[in-house]
């Protein structure tokens, strides 16, 4: 087995330092990636560290998303029911076919009331008498 060039305690102050980047891990201790995914198959406490700090970046991230849902934030809102809502909100949106507006029709309705207390119905509309109803 070929000599360490770095200390397991190296790797892992470097890893936490770097919060488990491994391109910023490798260039402080001015080596290559490779050699910190070696260190980190070969040393538990290195691949420990690695994840711990990995999950430590997804909570932070987590934590600010779920202040954006809290502020209302419309992206984080549709980010967090996609991801998190179940198969409902995994889809993605579909078109939606929009109806032209049907032209809107006005009527006036004119009771005559007839002296014997009977009454009568007209309809009127844009272009006139439209029809008589049967008196009520």
């Amino acid at each position: 087995m070929a000599k360490q060039r770095y200390s397991v305690g190296e790797v892992v102050s470097a890893l936490e330092t770097s919060h488990g980047l491994i391109t910023q891990t490798a260039a402080l201790l001015g080596c290559s990636r490779a050699t910190i995914h070696n260190y980190a198959k070969r040393h538990p406490t290195v691949s420990e560290t690695l994840e711990w700090q990995r999950r430590e970046i997804v909570d932070i991230a987590m934590h600010a998303l779920w202040e954006a849902v809290e502020r209302g934030e419309t992206w984080a809102i549709l980010y967090t029911l996609r991801t998190f809502g179940g198969p409902e909100w995994a889809e993605s949106p579909q078109a939606v076919s929009v109806q032209p507006p049907q032209p809107v029709r006005f009527m006036s309705v004119i009771e005559t009331v007839q002296a014997d207390g009977s009454s009568t119905y007209e309809e009127f509309g844009p272009t006139g008498f439209t029809r008589a109803i049967a008196g009520r």
